[in-house]
């Protein structure tokens, strides 16, 4: 290779120098510069998108925040014992006939036995009890019966905190 580059002229010598050099510039920029430049600018664009994810999971956190100190208040005038609200909105659901037994547990939880009971029926109940009256489902035990669709259930709801 030496007697090669022995054999050129000075100005071939130039311009293979030259050339290298530029082959080696080129290659820095293609090797390092570009995949540094690509790197940053996506790291850019994350930066921004993380920036907006928690934005809004600040504010989600606000919202939450004032939710949770929010008291969710009773319906008006609903005074009601828990016996009275819970056998009243029983026979409103359409299980009145179903509720063999209902017995206080302590002065704020109520045991309610259903036998042959839909229960299609029990668990729109059950949901209308903790969303509208804040009541909550202590135990809930479901046996199915011989006929489709009926079940016997034993729940015990207590007045919510």
């Amino acid at each position: 290779m030496k007697t090669w580059w022995d054999s050129l002229s000075l100005r071939e010598r130039g311009l293979v120098g030259g050339g290298v050099a530029l082959m080696l510039a080129l290659l820095l920029y293609v090797l390092v510069w570009e995949p540094f430049r690509a790197s940053s600018r996506q790291l850019r664009q994350s930066v921004a998108t993380e920036r907006a994810d928690l934005a809004w999971m600040r504010q989600a956190a606000q919202e939450v925040k004032r939710l949770s100190r929010a008291s969710v208040a009773r319906p008006a005038g609903d005074d009601r014992s828990l016996l009275t609200l819970v056998d009243q909105t029983a026979r409103a659901a359409g299980l009145g006939t179903a509720m063999k037994r209902v017995a206080p547990q302590g002065d704020d939880k109520l045991s309610v036995q259903l036998d042959s009971a839909d229960f299609e029926k029990i668990m729109p109940w059950l949901s209308a009890l903790e969303r509208d009256h804040q009541l909550v489902i202590v135990s809930l035990t479901v046996d199915r019966t011989d006929t489709l669709g009926l079940v016997n259930a034993r729940v015990i709801v207590g007045r919510g905190s």
